[in-house]
């Protein structure tokens, strides 16, 4: 058998990966993924639990024949809940892709305040679908009422699976405070749509996500099992850390914008504006925003690989493409491919000017040129102008063309491109390493959270005509009254 290890199963809406760290010194030795997609249960959009679990099961087991696993976390994607009765799921666990009916979120919406008031003491703006948790638990209520009143245990995903591999129970204020209405951040716990939907009754008791909830035996190994851990604030747990003052950038289907160390001070202008509040590991707040990003990249990129035919994987930098596209302020792609989603949730996509005509080369600048922008503004509306440093990891870390530009837009910022792949992996993993060593995240050893990133030039681009291009995208985007609110 090889050397002690810590297991982690990061579990993304599509990818779900197994991650083996090295107990010693946290640096990744195996890693596999295998693609689970949602399922239809009935007239449900569901995640696949049944085949997440078995898949987990039997890469546990292979894990413990070949190494000794000392602690196992598990990270997830947020706004997912499993509702049991008697330790069993009474419901499959529903994607929070699933539609709801507007008649149902109006009454939600009229018994337990406005999204205005809810914004102001959760930091949660009004999602649609499920993306918020206390909306799915009410929809729960409206639509299957007596199954709602024997559902004796909630769990979040990560503590779902936690249990179904483990047995044992866990919550954590990570998932908690994942856009779900369920947190006050001005009370400092649970709010007063968790007490009138009876969360607090039928969840366990808190915990820190690098505590201990005992061991597991498993082919010879003691695995001690940690509570889990929200995916955003696992990657953020990552370089929070090692303290100092950052902005990370996951970059993903969803692209995350999160700016740790700030005070609770939501604005009612940035309602709208896809503007949250997230609960870190250490239970503080945490300015974010977000826009579907990746989701939109793999949208027009398959839009220019069927009018192109065209690999745009080896489609390098062009700064004579990239100054044209910005000195001609012809060409722009708008946002609201997602609707209610972004900073900019009145504007309708659409393609403006014939760049997607003409070649795909300058069809992919000018994506990347748009998704640099959304990501300027959203990190514009977080910072109030701090030069703080910006940390972009995931895909779009690997984007030399979105990088350059989100460089020149910053000026004053220094943008790293973070070069650890696993770095939502590895948050767990501290999480787990810590629980081993009875200490918090930060006073683990420095030498574990080296991560490496590089900086990223500021490109040669004259700023008149960015600023000119920003400016034009922004009007174009936004209404008359807004776009003072986006420069």
């Amino acid at each position: 058998m090889d050397g002690e290890t810590i297991v982690v199963f990061d579990i993304g809406k599509s990818n779900k990966k197994i991650l083996v760290f090295s107990e010693e010194d946290l640096k990744p030795i195996y890693g596999e993924s295998r693609r689970i997609d949602e399922v239809r249960v009935g007239n449900l959009l569901c995640d696949d639990a049944d085949l997440m679990v078995s898949w987990m099961k039997a890469k546990l087991t292979e894990a413990a024949r070949r190494w000794r696993i000392r602690a196992l976390a598990i990270t997830t994607f947020g706004a997912t809940i499993a509702n049991l009765k008697g330790g069993i799921l009474r419901l499959p666990i529903i994607s929070y892709n699933h539609e709801i009916e507007g008649h149902i979120r109006d009454k939600f919406y009229s018994e337990f305040g406005s999204p205005i008031e809810l914004y102001m003491s959760t930091g949660t703006p009004p999602y649609g679908q499920l993306l918020n948790a206390g909306i799915q638990l009410f929809w729960i209520r409206e639509r299957y009422p007596e199954i709602f009143r024997e559902i004796d245990e909630i769990l979040f995903l990560p503590q779902y699976l936690i249990y179904a591999l483990t047995g044992y129970r866990a919550s954590e204020i990570t998932s908690i405070g994942c856009h779900t209405y369920l947190y006050d951040i001005r009370r400092g716990g649970w709010s007063s749509v968790a007490e009138g939907l009876n969360v607090p009754s039928r969840s366990p008791e808190i915990s820190d996500v690098w505590s201990q909830l005992g061991e597991y035996k498993l082919n010879g190994s003691n695995i001690l099992v940690t509570p889990g851990i929200h995916d955003s604030n696992a990657c953020l747990l990552s370089y929070m850390a090692r303290g100092g003052d950052f902005l990370l950038a996951s970059t993903g289907t969803w692209c995350v914008f999160m700016y740790p160390g700030g005070e609770f001070k939501p604005r009612g202008e940035d309602l709208h504006r896809d503007v949250l509040y997230y609960i870190d590991a250490y239970r503080r707040p945490v300015r974010s925003s977000r826009f579907k990003g990746g989701f939109e990249y793999d949208y027009y990129t398959a839009l220019i690989r069927s009018r192109f035919q065209a690999d745009l994987e080896n489609i390098a930098l062009d700064m004579g493409i990239l100054k044209d596209i910005l000195e001609r302020r012809e060409d722009f792609i708008m946002p609201g491919l997602v609707p209610g989603s972004g900073q900019f949730q009145k504007s309708r996509a659409r393609l403006i000017g014939g760049a997607f005509n003409r070649s795909a080369r300058e069809a992919y600048h000018l994506l990347n040129i748009y998704l640099a922008i959304e990501s300027y503004v959203a990190i514009k509306l977080i910072t109030d102008g701090r030069e703080v440093d910006i940390i972009v990891q995931g895909g779009f870390a690997r984007n030399n063309i979105y990088l350059a530009t989100l460089s020149a837009l910053l000026p004053k910022n220094r943008i790293l491109r973070a070069t650890f792949p696993e770095a939502t992996g590895l948050g767990a993993a501290l999480c787990a390493k810590s629980a081993l060593e009875g200490v918090r995240p930060h006073e683990l050893d420095r030498f574990l959270l080296n991560l490496g990133e590089e900086e990223i030039p500021k490109p040669p681009i004259d700023m008149d005509d960015l600023r000119a291009y920003l400016d034009a995208f922004i009007r174009e985007a936004s209404s008359a009254d807004e776009a003072a609110l986006y420069r």
